[in-house]
């Protein structure tokens, strides 16, 4: 029978919200004249035939009450099942991801016409447009604390001028070519024509332009009025159009005077410019898909709240006109209240936060298509929607032909099945980092990536290994095909878990490696440790629940991802450990998870972080499920191309060492490995078996491992388990490299790839996301 009680990979109850730190705000909005004065109508009375009861139970008598809800508290997060039924009035309905992450359709974009050369022009204050944002883009990630609108004045000159202090660069305030290459903008020298032909930008959005037409055909509007929202002012998806009209028609009714309401609006976000120009797809804002809508802007402005006399930012009341009852009403039609705040919000007004950013004036949907169809017929119906009771894979044969296989609850997916895994990679990208997690073997056996295409002979390397009882995990860095897509070998009846956390592009923009020296960040058994957003100098464990984090100089602030390997060691329970940028990872059960383990395990996963601008250097955040001692080592960080570093180059898969042919190594044994030649790193699975006792394992370049005790580890070992971990390990100009083993252990080297300055491949970032669950039912 599978397991259903490990978060992070448990199955019905497992929650799929959490990530995302949506900064999507305010839509161009509609004035609506004022009526006559219509008194209050009583819910009972205010039905709409085949539409079911107006109001979820509680908010009639909360809607009695119109004092403004100033200090909100959200509701628990709503679970798989909740979700898939449609009933979704007693929790608080989050997603991960940007809309066309989650299933809806992808819109196009206002990319520049290049066409002028990439002659470097400098930037100075007066100047605005496209450069002056990709500068300010820089800053912040730089650590500088600015305004992203596009203008040149003088908070942005004296942004420049501390930059260039910090960098030894002559303090000018004007951004020459140096100061570009630091910075990482000169491919900002040639932004070309925006907007680009077939826009038209209209001073709060792009709507009717050219470009759109035939995007904004798939939009559908209201047909007929809902009080003083006139027909055709909501404007969504077809499967989204119902949550918006019901939500409105609740409030309406229950005596909510609306004076104006936005929806549909293409833009980009409004924290970062709206236009559009100098950012990418993913800054779009929930409105460009008509996924939001905003309610009487003026009295719910959108507002950055700060922590006063040593207090959090949570516990400052917000200006808003919002009842407690209408955001009770948006949330029983699945819709998440901006009032909760961006990037993780306040679940209470006691969270510790320094800052927030809070949108009182906007309610958007977070979900799939297939989630706002069941959640419009549960309010028509008044019953769940019949919940999926398999899970159906797509599995490719020998011969690379493809079908569809259905499991029953009780069913796994089966030894020799090669499942077919979708990682939703953008255009061009050729291989993706996952994170793999095998749970309920039947017995003991492993897993290896692979093309989805025809194959014959035995695997030669695995990506995880499997034994019964034990939750697994691995990073893997897997070659995906044109569709984003690669194969998953198992060898065991198993379940399986993937979670993407970015993916590899071919030469141009992007972010290379920089390996540094493996460095111990935290060990909460004898170091104090931060709670995120809160204090530090606590003292190891980390209670379950709570979050961590971690800053250091090491790794700058204009890194996107922080490489680290995660290990947890005397947890007082099963459970698991999610890492992300501490703006996305929100407090609460997560969607996805970088390492699972069970009660007094030691267990370690490297993982590619997402990384914020701390005070000092780069800064992530983990959750910990269960109460546990935590050890965080640094390998690495990925940064923009200008900052030198290494291209990453896929290698083809290859055993590069296994002790098992002779006899087990012994405690202290320093083991020489060679690698790829010409590489400046190899990326390899180490997997350790048959180990006498417990210990660990280190990897390095042999001219800089000492043999002896180490302060960083890169797995380890459990007696009667086998384990495995990925590493990035710095090569010797031979290509050789060296492993030091604490304890009597076999070793199984498995190469996956090389980094090097001549590398082909770039690294791009995304909000970790669970792309595949063999044990989430999907079809009836």
């Amino acid at each position: 029978m599978r397991a259903a009680s490990l978060r992070g990979i448990s199955r019905p109850e497992r929650r799929t919200a959490v990530l995302t730190a949506m900064a999507v705000v305010t839509g161009i909005v509609a004035s609506i004249a004022p009526l006559p004065s219509l008194s209050p109508l009583s819910p009972h009375l205010a039905r709409t035939p085949g539409l079911g009861p107006l109001l979820t139970p509680g908010v009639t008598e909360a809607a009695e009450d119109p004092t403004p809800w100033t200090s909100p508290t959200m509701p628990p997060r709503c679970t798989d099942g909740q979700k898939a039924s449609g009933d979704v009035g007693s929790c608080l309905f989050d997603g991960t991801g940007a809309p066309g992450t989650r299933g809806w359709p992808t819109p196009p974009f206002p990319t520049p016409l290049v066409t002028a050369p990439d002659t470097w022009v400098p930037i100075q204050r007066g100047d605005a447009g496209a450069r002056v944002t990709a500068l300010q883009q820089a800053l912040v990630a730089a650590g500088v604390v600015i305004p992203v609108d596009g203008s040149f004045g003088p908070v942005t000159e004296a942004a420049v001028v501390q930059f260039q202090t910090t960098a030894s660069l002559p303090a000018t305030g004007v951004v020459d070519e140096a100061t570009a290459a630091a910075l990482g903008i000169l491919a900002s020298a040639a932004p070309g024509t925006f907007p680009p032909p077939g826009w038209n930008w209209l001073g709060w959005g792009y709507n009717r332009s050219a470009a759109l037409a035939d995007w904004e055909t798939r939009l559908v509007s209201n047909t007929a009025a809902i009080g003083r929202v006139a027909a055709r002012q909501l404007t969504s998806m077809p499967e989204a159009l119902p949550l918006f009209e019901g939500f409105v028609r609740d409030i309406v009714a229950g005596g909510y005077r609306i004076t104006d309401l936005g929806s549909y609006v293409f833009r980009c976000t409004s924290n970062s410019r709206k236009t559009c120009e100098g950012l990418t797809a993913s800054s779009l804002s929930n409105h460009s898909w008509g996924l939001a809508i905003d309610l009487n802007t003026a009295a719910n402005p959108e507002l950055t709240y700060r922590a006063t006399d040593g207090g959090t930012a949570c516990a400052v009341p917000m200006q808003t006109d919002i009842p407690r009852w209408v955001v009770r009403a948006a949330e029983r039609w699945g819709l998440y209240w901006g009032g909760y705040g961006w990037g993780g919000g306040c679940a209470t007004p006691q969270t510790q936060r320094s800052s927030v950013l809070r949108d009182t004036m906007h309610f958007e949907f977070r979900g799939t298509p297939a989630q706002a169809q069941a959640i419009a017929a549960f309010n028509r119906n008044g019953a769940p929607v019949t919940p999926p009771t398999r899970t159906c894979l797509t599995v490719a044969d020998d011969t690379g032909a493809t079908s569809t296989r259905c499991l029953t609850p009780a069913e796994q997916p089966r030894s020799g099945w090669r499942t077919v895994i979708s990682t939703g990679a953008p255009a061009g990208a050729t291989a993706a980092v996952v994170n793999i997690t095998l749970a309920d073997a039947t017995g003991a056996g492993f897993v290896t990536a692979e093309s989805c295409t025809a194959t014959s002979a035995p695997r030669g390397s695995s990506n995880g290994n499997a034994t019964p009882g034990i939750v697994s995990a691995n990073l893997s860095v897997v070659p995906i095909d044109a569709q984003g897509r690669f194969c998953l070998f198992q060898s065991q009846a198993m379940d399986t878990v993937v979670d993407v956390q970015g993916f590899f592009v071919p030469g141009g923009s992007g972010n290379v490696l920089h390996v540094v020296r493996p460095t111990r960040l935290v060990d909460t058994r004898v170091d104090a440790f931060c709670a995120a957003g809160g204090t530090c100098g606590r003292s190891g464990p980390v209670s379950g629940g709570t979050e961590m984090s971690v800053t250091t100089p090491l790794v700058p602030a204009t890194a996107v991802a922080m490489l680290a390997n995660l290990t947890v060691t005397n947890p007082a329970a099963a459970g698991y450990v999610t890492a992300d940028s501490c703006a996305s990872l929100v407090p609460g059960p997560q969607t996805r998870s970088n390492t699972n383990f069970v009660a007094g395990a030691t267990v370690a996963n490297l993982a590619v972080v997402p990384s914020g601008a701390g005070t000092g250097g780069a800064q992530i955040c983990t959750f910990t499920s269960a109460t546990a001692q935590k050890v965080i080592d640094v390998q690495g960080y990925f940064a923009p191309t200008s900052t030198g570093g290494w291209g990453y180059d896929p290698q083809p898969a290859s055993r590069l060492l296994d002790t098992r042919s002779g006899g087990r190594p012994d405690a202290g044994t320093v083991l020489r490995v060679q690698g790829p030649a010409g590489a400046s790193a190899a990326l390899v699975n180490l997997t350790l078996t048959d180990a006498r006792t417990a210990g660990y394992i280190t990897a390095d370049a042999c001219s800089a491992l000492v043999p002896g005790p180490q302060t960083k580890s890169n797995g380890n070992s459990t007696v009667g388990r086998i384990t495995a971990n990925v590493a990035v390990v710095p090569l010797d100009p031979d290509g050789s490299f060296c492993v030091y083993l604490s304890h009597a252990t076999h070793l199984v080297v498995d190469l996956q790839g090389s980094f090097s300055p001549a590398g082909s491949l770039r690294f791009l970032p995304v909000t970790p996301v669970r792309r595949h669950d063999s044990r989430e039912l999907n079809a009836s």
